[in-house]
């Protein structure tokens, strides 16, 4: 078969890739999940079209969010910093690597859950045919960031430096990191898709999820306080990396992506290197090395599933069938937890209102004090993303919903354990503004009740948004798109409230003991009025 050839067939597998992908994170699917008032088949042909134009749109998307932040680090030089560009290139390698493999994450679970294979299988194909379709369609998943990132890191190298050499050296270093990114993501995908299919109630497996879902943060963390503190951050880089200390730079010199940041600034300089730029350069070599391994590696796992297998739930795995029982709102809030962990993008949502909470307090920590406005700027972002995990929660119920419905469960049984996982998420945010508060004096001793009244609010909204997605499902696509964002804002007006009142309180005491006890007394009603109106629906 010619590479053309299979170039074409590939789009097949790889559609069929995009489409499983999204529909293991159900959440992608918010817009006109529900609700359509189409028979079986035209539903399935919709959902079909719907999951690949959600593919198409976020890879676009991502790939523009990628060329910004790679191209980002080199803003200083371009417009006229003095510095060397090796902070600029270690920084943008970083950052792209990040998101290549969070994006490579998500899009290539559906490769180790179940290869292409044995659909290709079925076509007059031979193995060697199969195999290069298979590659070809993985290749499909990351080529827009690939080509992106690397473009525009060759493209700025040579716009601050003028070195065509430079240029070439870039085109290398970037392309080893996409390699290396992409293999990470394949790798991540296997281990954590395999303890989720494998061991979903083990010990094991919970503490692997656990501490994938905070190195995804972590990253997450990193490239928010990155673009919140770049113009500090590229500086300090760039000084470490020339410090005259010849053991700080040796060591950088060795690291990864350190060392191929050093070795595109020394291409530029000629023949005249220092030590720890040839240490680098040595260093990169064996990086190369390494990303043929990984390269290789990566094409050999997704070349040669045998039928009907895959690299996330291996052969002969036994798993157990024991049935433990929980009282109905504990048992109801254990399977939602367990549904909507089994995709890593969505699990992140869980650890997303304290990230964010964190990177608040990062951008305002120059401040001796800790402010009540700072609070409440956190609070209420934090609330705010929390408030999207009701809709994670109802939308990764799929049809198991229908199910829900025909069992003795009451209604608001359902609705308390999703409030209850929501207003649990937003409490690591909390407790993110409490340690800060033991670092820093507050500006008012009652400003740290605004994190208790802002828990309540959270409890409010996310039982009433809740309450408004389980409540009906509408017929049309636009009726149901104007509806869903209106309940998703009345979510948010309950999490406003509190805090405008606080505010309001303030402007008219300029006392932030009667502003937080307003605040509280509103949330704590909030709280009351949509428990009783769920009792009585």
């Amino acid at each position: 078969m010619k590479t053309t050839d299979a170039w074409r067939l590939s789009a097949i597998p790889y559609s069929e890739m995009a489409f499983k992908s999204i529909l293991q994170n159900s959440s992608n699917m918010w817009w006109g999940s529900f609700g359509k008032g189409s028979s079986e088949a035209s539903g399935r042909k919709d959902l079909v079209k719907r999951a690949l134009r959600i593919a198409r749109f976020d890879k676009f998307v991502i790939t523009a969010f990628v060329i910004v932040a790679a191209g980002a680090p080199f803003l200083p030089q371009v417009l006229g910093a003095s510095y060397g560009i090796a902070a600029s290139v270690t920084l943008s390698l970083a950052v792209s690597f990040a998101l290549v493999v969070l994006y490579g994450v998500q899009t290539l679970s559906s490769f180790v859950t179940s290869g292409p294979s044995p659909v290709l299988s079925t076509l007059p194909l031979t193995r060697k045919d199969v195999s290069l379709v298979n590659l070809l369609s993985f290749v499909r998943t990351s080529d827009y960031l690939v080509v992106g990132s690397v473009a525009c890191q060759v493209f700025f190298v040579l716009f601050v430096t003028g070195s065509a050499l430079s240029g070439l050296f870039m085109l290398l270093t970037g392309a080893m990191n996409s390699v290396m990114g992409v293999g990470v993501a394949l790798w991540l995908s296997s281990v954590f898709y395999r303890n989720i299919l494998g061991s979903k109630q083990g010990k094991r497996g919970g503490v692997l999820r656990l501490a994938l879902l905070l190195a995804w943060g972590v990253v997450v963390l990193a490239i928010g306080v990155l673009f919140a503190a770049a113009g500090y951050l590229i500086p300090l880089v760039q000084s470490v990396l020339t410090s005259p200390d010849a053991l700080t730079g040796s060591i950088l010199s060795l690291v990864y992506p350190f060392s191929l940041g050093i070795s595109v600034g020394s291409v530029s300089q000629g023949l005249a290197l220092s030590l720890v730029e040839r240490t680098a350069l040595e260093a990169t070599v064996g990086y190369l090395l390494v990303a043929v391994a990984v390269s290789r590696w990566s094409m050999t796992s997704v070349t040669s599933f045998p039928e009907g297998a895959s690299m996330g739930t291996g052969e002969g795995r036994t798993h157990d069938t024991s049935i433990p029982l929980h009282e109905p709102v504990t048992a109801y809030t254990m399977k939602d937890l367990r549904a909507a962990s089994a995709n890593m993008p969505s699990a992140f949502l869980f650890t997303l209102p304290a990230f964010e909470t964190l990177v608040i307090l990062l951008i305002r920590a120059y401040l001796p004090t800790l402010g009540a406005s700072t609070i409440l700027v956190a609070m209420i972002l934090g609330g705010m993303v929390s408030l999207i995990l009701p809709l994670v929660l109802v939308s990764s119920e799929g049809t198991g919903f229908d199910f829900a419905k025909t069992m003795p469960l009451r209604m608001r049984t359902i609705i308390f354990s999703k409030a209850l996982i929501t207003t649990a998420v937003f409490l690591p945010a909390v407790a993110v503004v409490l340690a800060e508060s033991l670092l820093k004096p507050l500006t008012s001793p009652f400003s740290i009740l605004i994190p208790l009244a802002s828990i309540l609010a959270v409890a409010a909204a996310s039982l009433l948004e809740v309450r408004l997605f389980l409540g009906f499902a509408p017929s049309g696509r636009v009726t149901f798109a104007l509806q869903e964002f209106a309940r998703m804002a009345a979510g948010a007006g309950v999490v406003l409230l509190p805090a405008i009142i606080y505010v309001v309180a303030y402007i008219l005491t300029f006392n932030h003991a009667l502003a937080a006890g307003a605040m509280l007394v509103v949330a704590s009603v909030e709280v009351l009025a949509v428990t009783e109106l769920i009792r009585q629906s």
